[in-house]
């Protein structure tokens, strides 16, 4: 079992951790934000950065006491071997021969936000959500003159300070007391030298501290200075696999079926290619990157060799749709271009008169008779890759690039499938738990939630059992399909697609079988395929492994079957084992005859299902950990709706300050003395009233403006009536309009106050200038006699 520990970042000031992006005419940088809530939150990569520099530092200041460089071991072992791009170790000269490069230990179980149910609670409030961040200008000065530079004035997005987030990670199981006492030691010693993160954190913004939680942290005294002194050695790294000679288990008749259903915690990167500096996304996790996991999981010798002869079989993770594991949409498949929910089935129909219909390139559907088709959703995240001398980002060294990964939240469905006999009874339970699948997993993305439960085998779909001679084969590939021609080159021709369905009817009993490909029909596409390309990488030699070409997921094939006949046993298997090479990684799955594809789509087929509401978010108590953060962010939002209700009631001074309007200018600046007292007790304030109106006069004036100050409530005045809906914390109700009270009655007064001084200014100045023009017109006459 892995060592966890707990990470617990506390926010000094403001901070800014971008988001890559900017809203023109409004913001120049955005702050990154989750995509469940909308709220900051401080990404893996960002503190694993910051973290590692103060590693390096307290690794620096103990080696000096040794010549082993044994701390700094520790730091490449902890996160990984530097730097991590072939283009920068090309241009330079190699200061030691080359070494295994080794990957970081140290694993986080996602980005760190913020503590306790604080997410949930602020989550569709859009006041709530605006509290948490705020706006700062900037502006750039010229370095000769001092004098702020012409259009250089910036707006940038703050998260607000004096928050905490939380996360957590964890180091290997295998390590030793003596190696745990090292790491921990080395990582507490890193967190100490953490203050501040983000964008201008050598300005003052994104100042924190972090703090390590868990088994043995933080460290006494006692365990530093015996770590300290006589450290040992990290791990050495794990070596290439070893040969597997275990033969072919002997299997029983039949196929045990396992459901596994993966919901995204952070984000998915199923790397599909590179762009630029843009690295896409598969909509979908392949069978190679789950086959790896699943056989560490279960542990058995007899499954890796199972695997290797498709006796176990690991489909491809699709997103989920209606309830069940998402099939590619056919490519057959049209939509009309006027109405999105209108689809055809061009292997089943024609083109209907006087309607425009385009192919259905992406997306998963449903099986017969509700047909939905979906298409998961994607995040875009921009990262940096920050050179140690500049403390910028440089090019060399990978530069800015944005990673395009499935949305968190995504539940994915894949299936597992093993020939009876092969693994124990209940080898399923093993399955079970969190995941750490794709690119960049040992931070930010590719934390899934995995659980699996035993399943009925799924029937053939064919509709004419059995297939004889004279009968169509409608082939489905539910996922890629590698075949090999003649020459045992890859091949994406349907006569080799064919043959290998031949050999493998034979090989599940049905021989004599002979098909020809149907390529084209009048006014029907009964076959419609594409190549798809799969580039693989050697993650830990850095080295591309072969391209593998096949038939992409989603193509439809059409055969004409000549002679044999194939029973509903031979189908059955051979849609359960997969056809072509590689069926133990997810490749071959396809479907013969399915109802999809021989019939047209029902009426209103492709609608998507109605999402249902989330449930209700709760008040935080005292003893939440996000009691503090969401006692800050209500705090703002509830100014933010003050000094917004204040410029509302400004709009008619006359009905708030009441007789008050009465008096003169320098009177009513003379109210501005009592701004600082209105905190105060009422019969405190009251007296601060008598005594500075004493000499006026006017007791009517005198008992106005005790009223507004001392006695009215401010709340009411004011119009605020949805203060329990602007409130995160159980004890905001009661704790806020005390708290809040006295700014609340500046505010008001303050907006009423200027805008009766600039109503009676501009009264003043119209009346002036109607006097200015009743003498001109009195003039004109004289003139005109003159």
């Amino acid at each position: 079992m892995s060592h966890s520990v707990s990470l617990t970042l506390r926010m000094l000031s403001d901070w800014h951790i971008g988001a890559g992006t900017g809203q023109y005419g409004r913001l120049s940088r955005q702050v990154l934000k989750d995509e469940q809530h909308g709220l900051p939150f401080v990404p893996a990569k960002s503190l694993n950065g910051v973290w590692r520099d103060g590693c390096e530092i307290a690794a620096r200041a103990l080696d000096t006491e040794t010549t082993t460089g044994i701390w700094h071991s520790w730091v490449d072992y902890l996160f990984g071997y530097q730097p991590a791009f072939l283009s920068a170790e090309a241009g330079e000269t190699p200061a030691a021969p080359a070494r295994h490069p080794r990957p970081a230990a140290l694993r986080y179980l996602g980005p760190l936000r913020l503590s306790g149910g604080l997410g949930p609670a602020i989550a569709g409030d859009r006041r709530l959500l605006d509290a948490v961040t705020f706006v700062k200008p900037g502006v750039a000065h010229d370095p000769s003159t001092g004098a702020a530079r012409d259009d250089m004035l910036r707006f940038d997005e703050m998260a607000r300070g004096g928050v905490t987030l939380e996360g957590a990670a964890e180091l290997p199981a295998g390590l030793t007391e003596e190696e745990l006492g090292c790491a921990r030691a080395l990582l507490w010693a890193g967190a100490r030298l953490v203050e501040g993160i983000g964008a201008k954190r050598r300005r003052g913004s994104g100042r924190c501290r972090l703090d390590l939680g868990g088994a043995g942290l933080p460290p006494s005294g006692d365990d530093l200075a015996r770590r300290t002194a006589s450290p040992v050695p990290p791990p050495d790294p794990e070596g290439p696999p070893q040969p597997d000679s275990a033969g072919r288990p002997v299997a029983g008749d039949g196929w045990e079926h396992v459901v596994m259903r993966m919901t995204l915690d952070a984000p998915l990167l199923a790397h599909h290619r590179t762009v630029g500096n843009l690295v896409e996304g598969r909509d979908h996790v392949p069978g190679w990157i789950l086959l790896g996991p699943v056989l560490k999981r279960l542990g058995s010798p007899a499954a890796a060799a199972a695997a290797r002869c498709g006796d176990l079989v690991v489909t491809p993770a699709t997103p989920q749709v209606g309830g069940a594991r998402g099939r590619p949409v056919p490519r057959v498949f049209e939509r009309d271009k006027e109405d999105r929910d209108v689809y055809l089935n061009r292997m089943a129909e024609g083109h209907p008169k006087g309607r425009s219909f385009k192919r259905v390139r992406e997306g998963y559907v449903t099986a017969a008779p509700n047909v939905a088709v979906e298409t998961p959703e994607f995040v875009l995240r921009m990262h940096n890759t920050i050179e140690d001398r500049s403390q910028r980002p440089a090019q060399a060294l990978g530069g800015v690039y944005v990673y395009q990964a499935l949305k968190p939240g995504t539940v994915l469905v894949a299936e597992v499938r093993a020939r009876r006999g092969i693994l124990a009874d209940g080898w399923w339970t093993s399955l079970e738990g969190r995941w750490q699948l794709g690119r960049s997993r040992k931070d930010d993305y590719g934390l899934v939630s995995v659980t699996a439960e035993p399943a009925e085998p799924v029937e053939p779909a064919s509709e004419a059992v059995p297939i004889t001679t004279g009968d169509r084969l409608s082939v489905w590939l539910l996922s890629d399909v590698l075949v090999r021609d003649g020459r045992l080159a890859p091949s994406d021709d349907p006569r080799d697609l064919a043959a290998l369905l031949v050999r493998t009817f034979a090989a599940a009993g049905a021989e004599g079988v002979k098909l020809v490909p149907v390529l084209h029909e009048r006014d029907r596409t009964p076959t419609s395929y594409e190549v798809a390309r799969t580039d693989s990488w050697h993650r830990k030699w850095r080295l591309p492994r072969p391209v593998l070409l096949g038939f992409a997921a989603g193509g439809c094939l059409t055969f004409a079957v000549k002679a044999g006949r194939i029973g509903a046993d031979v189908l059955a298997e051979v849609e359960r084992s997969g056809i072509g090479e590689r069926r133990g990684e997810g490749f071959g799955q396809i479907r013969i005859n399915d109802p999809l594809l021989m019939n047209k789509v029902p009426e209103g087929g492709g609608g998507r299902p109605h999402e249902q509401p989330g449930p209700a978010a709760r008040k935080l108590p005292t003893t939440d950990p996000g009691h503090a953060g969401a006692r800050l962010i209500e705090t703002a939002a509830w100014r933010s709706e003050i000094w917004r209700l204040a410029e509302e009631r400004a709009a008619r001074p006359d009905e708030v300050l009441g007789a008050i309007v009465d008096l003169s200018a320098t009177r009513l600046n003379a109210l501005r003395r009592l701004f600082d007292h209105l905190g105060e007790e009422p019969d405190a304030l009251e007296a601060r009233v008598v005594r500075l109106t004493g000499r006026w006069n006017a007791p009517h004036i005198t008992t106005a403006i005790r009223t507004l100050l001392a006695r009215q409530d401010v709340w009411e005045t004011l119009g605020f009536d949805d203060r329990g809906g602007l409130c995160l914390t159980v004890d905001g109700p009661d704790a806020l309009p005390r708290e809040l009270r006295a700014e609340a009655l500046r505010s008001l007064l303050t907006a009423c106050l200027a805008a009766h001084v600039r109503r009676n200014a501009h009264a003043r100045r119209n009346a002036h200038g109607r006097r200015e023009a009743g003498t001109r017109k009195e003039a004109r006459p004289e003139e005109a006699r003159a």
